[in-house]
């Protein structure tokens, strides 16, 4: 059926049809039967969101309590409370679930409005409130119903456990927009309740992951006064689930309640979970013990963790044997390298093996992956002194056949030389490092994105043979985004080698990048370009002489502002920015000013757009140049600019410029009628001669002979008969192509183009365009203008040249 909405008289109706299947249809019936929702678009998003959200159809109410936290961000604090709120108890008691669901997750941003003005009160159901009180005392409670019984329906079948997560989530979020004191009285106390419920495991399973959320948002006091012992309760839980989570929110608990406390009271705790009958309490163990780890003393990881590791490594389940793997790399991460025993080490290099049992039994799981990733960070713990008990580890695992194990290892060449120093990298790590560059694009990518900080690792001597390699980075591959991470990187690549070679290398490479045929490349390297010409030419006499490497590069930008394109003008600009930002105030006065007044008056908005940027952003707040003449005379005519987007990138905010005018249509050129002959213009068929056909397409709308007003013909003879004939004619080869005074487009410049149509035919390629059925021609063939010599030419007019010929009778 039709679901006929009230309409505004304010407004005319905007309806959005949506046709919707029946979702119950029985085998066999008919699946003719549509419905179509009307939605009136023309009501605000709050009317919208208040009708809708009781609608009868479910998708609408879904839709509509979806932007329940936009609508709450457009409106402010004070309507939301007094608008919105009043919506909340008959949407949480939603027949459909996954609508329910989408009010936990709209609450968050509803109560994180409201408690921008927390004071902010409102009439809410005929009582004064207000805005605080709405989220501990409305929103708080209506979520603890949805983890209970999803807002007073009952929680079965699929998605019951989204409509949870989506309600514990949001109530760890609002207990975080709350005073650490208030989550005692409000968020806590719902979720001790939970976890007291001896009847239902999936209230303390529930209840058991929240606590364990809850430990960091509460003061250090409720957490040790209520969490900590609750949890320490549910770890010992007769149902596993609940065992298993209290597992994983041991590592967050020991965190929150300090290193003494979690040795005293946690530790036990954790390693009777660890010991657990279940293998999947076992496994929630190990996936925390990083984190536990962390949070203990030192020597107490060395006595205590590193047995129970072991012993979860020799797990009789080989999903616990898995993740011990996985965690074994931040596990020794955490751990001094006087705790960190040759056996120990070994056990995280034999991950790197082909022949590792545990790879073999697990050969799916990606251990090669995990041992890659964590590799920097055991370097870091054991120290560059024992890398020779990583070295073959490393050269496996470069080796690897799968690409994202060595794109792991090239993401991370410049943390392990910063640990391992310049002697050991340049004999260890530059010839993977070499290696790298010549890999796959995806391994490729992570030496070129860490270049600069892997050469400051090396000498002087050893990093000077990759200039070169650095510059033919640029034409070695198609991959932009090569370019635009070397961009990235211009300015700290520069200090790194000799000024002299860095100046014949890099300052041309960072104007090729500069002008690259890609944007976001060009936008990289000109925000570098500055920095890195100040690094290199810091010590440069002032002024600067002409055979000056700088001088050189600032005119060659200076010449980009007469170029024909407008791309390479605005490059200039945008170059200049860099410059103005990053050089002296001296070098712009003397170099670049000049430049910059002439492009203020461009012709292309865009460019005359980033120059009242310069302007506006860099050199009227520079006390050395916003006194310049030159200055001042480009903020008086970006000022008085034509061009809205101008207007308001050099004026301050809350400038309105004037709204653009639309210009009249120029009025309609009425010809002479001797420049339009009938017997020419009034030809209903295609007349042939010498092998063409020529007619005038705008001549249908009047046969008569009248044509169009607008587009003239320039033909002048003393006969109709001998007009045609002299036209008609006319052999191919005799006819020019159409004059036109349109301008050269340079490389993306708009220019106005005013060339006519024209159309000849020649009669190997004959063209059936006669008369359709219906008495009309063609709509795509525009008018064509054919005279003889003797024709004069009007300006702007196409005029093609034939001589006489043929006769009045035959020509037709």
């Amino acid at each position: 059926g039709r679901c006929t909405l009230p309409a505004t008289p304010e407004a005319a109706r905007a309806k959005v049809h949506l046709r919707v299947r029946p979702m119950a249809m029985n085998p066999g019936e008919e699946d003719g039967y549509t419905s179509v929702l009307e939605i009136d678009e023309s009501l605000s998003l709050l009317e919208r969101v208040k009708y809708y959200s009781q609608s009868a159809v479910a998708v609408q109410r879904l839709v509509h309590v979806q932007e329940l936290g936009a609508c709450a961000e457009e409106i402010g604090p004070a309507a939301a409370l007094s608008e919105l709120v009043p919506l909340l108890k008959d949407v949480s008691c939603d027949a459909e679930l996954s609508v329910r669901q989408a009010l936990a997750e709209q609450l968050v941003p509803l109560c994180a409005v409201l408690m921008k003005a927390p004071e902010e009160s409102a009439e809410v159901e005929g009582e004064e409130t207000s805005a605080h009180a709405v989220v501990v005392e409305t929103c708080v409670p209506l979520l603890s119903a949805m983890l209970t019984a999803g807002g007073g329906q009952e929680l079965a079948g699929g998605g019951s456990a989204q409509l949870i997560d989506a309600a514990a989530e949001a109530l760890v979020a609002i207990a975080a927009l709350l005073p650490a004191d208030e989550v005692g009285t409000t968020v806590l106390t719902a979720v001790l309740t939970l976890a007291h419920d001896d009847e239902s495991e999936e209230n303390r399973v529930v209840a058991t992951q929240l606590l364990g959320s809850l430990a960091p948002v509460v003061s250090a006091e409720l957490c040790c006064q209520f969490v900590l012992p609750e949890v320490i309760s549910l770890a010992d839980d007769p149902v596993f689930r609940v065992r298993k989570v209290a597992a994983l929110k041991l590592g967050g608990l020991t965190a929150a309640v300090g290193a003494e406390l979690a040795q005293a009271r946690l530790l036990s705790v954790y390693e009777a979970l660890a010991a657990d009958e279940i293998w999947g309490v076992r496994k929630a163990c190990v996936e925390s013990l990083p984190e536990v780890a962390n949070a203990l003393p030192v020597d107490v990881r060395a006595e205590r963790l590193v047995p129970l590791l072991r012993s979860l490594y020799e797990d009789g389940s080989r999903w616990v044997r898995i993740c011990a793997c996985q965690a074994l790399g931040p596990f020794l991460a955490a751990l001094p390298s006087d705790a960190i025993s040759p056996e120990l080490l070994s056990l995280f290099t034999q991950l790197a093996a082909p022949a590792n049992p545990a790879r073999a039994d697990a050969a799916d799981s990606d251990i090669a992956y995990f041992c890659a990733f964590y590799l920097p960070g055991v370097a870091q713990a054991v120290g560059a002194s024992r890398w020779p008990e990583l070295a073959e580890a490393f050269r496996t695992l470069t080796t690897n056949m799968q690409w994202k194990v060595r794109r792991t290892l090239s993401c991370a060449m410049h943390e392990l030389a910063s640990i391992l120093g310049s002697e050991l990298t340049e004999s260890e790590l530059v010839p993977t490092f070499d290696y790298f560059l010549k890999d796959l694009d995806e391994v490729k990518v992570g030496v070129v994105a860490s270049i600069a900080p892997f050469l400051r690792a090396l000498s002087p001597e050893a990093r000077h043979k990759y200039l070169g390699a650095i510059v033919e980075m640029r034409a070695e591959t198609d991959n932009w985004r090569f370019r635009h991470t070397l961009a990235l990187q211009l300015a700290d690549i520069g200090p790194l080698f000799p000024r002299e070679a860095a100046v014949e290398s890099l300052v041309p490479l960072a104007l090729d990048l500069a002008t690259d045929s890609v944007a976001e490349v060009r936008i990289a390297a000109m925000a570098k370009v500055g920095a890195l010409l100040a690094s290199l030419f810091a010590d440069e006499p002032r002024p600067l002489a002409d055979a000056s490497p700088l001088a050189a590069f600032l005119r060659m930008v200076c010449n980009m502002a007469s170029s024909a394109s407008c791309h390479r003008r605005a490059n200039c600009v945008q170059i200049c920015t860099s410059l103005v930002a990053d050089l002296p105030p001296q070098l712009t006065r003397e170099h670049l000013l000049a430049e910059l007044a002439t492009l203020a008056e461009d012709r292309v908005p865009n460019v005359r757009l980033l120059v009242a940027r310069l302007t506006k952003e860099l050199l009227l707040p520079s006390a050395e140049l916003a006194s310049h003449p030159l200055v001042a005379r480009m903020a008086e005519a970006l000022r008085a600019d034509s061009d809205r987007d101008v207007l308001l990138a050099i004026h301050e905010p809350g400038f309105e410029p004037a709204p653009y005018r639309a210009k009249p249509p120029p009025p309609p050129r009425q010809p002479a009628a001797a420049e339009r002959p009938a017997s020419l213009l009034g030809l209903e068929h295609p007349v042939s001669s010498g092998g063409f056909e020529v007619f005038d397409a705008d001549a249908e709308s009047d046969p008569s002979g009248g044509g169009d007003t607008q587009d003239p013909v320039l033909a002048a003879t003393s006969g109709q008969g001998a007009a045609i004939g002299s036209v008609f004619s006319t052999s191919l080869e005799e006819l020019h192509p159409p004059p036109t005074d349109s301008l050269t487009a340079a490389d993306g410049d708009a220019v106005e183009d005013r060339q006519k149509p024209w159309l000849v035919a020649s009669a190997m390629a004959r063209l059936d365009v006669g008369v359709r059925p219906d008495g009309t021609r063609p709509p795509s063939l525009g008018s064509i203008a054919v005279a003889p010599q003797a024709a004069a030419a009007t300006e702007g007019d196409t005029v093609a040249e034939g001589e006489a010929g043929g006769g009045g009778a035959e020509g037709r």
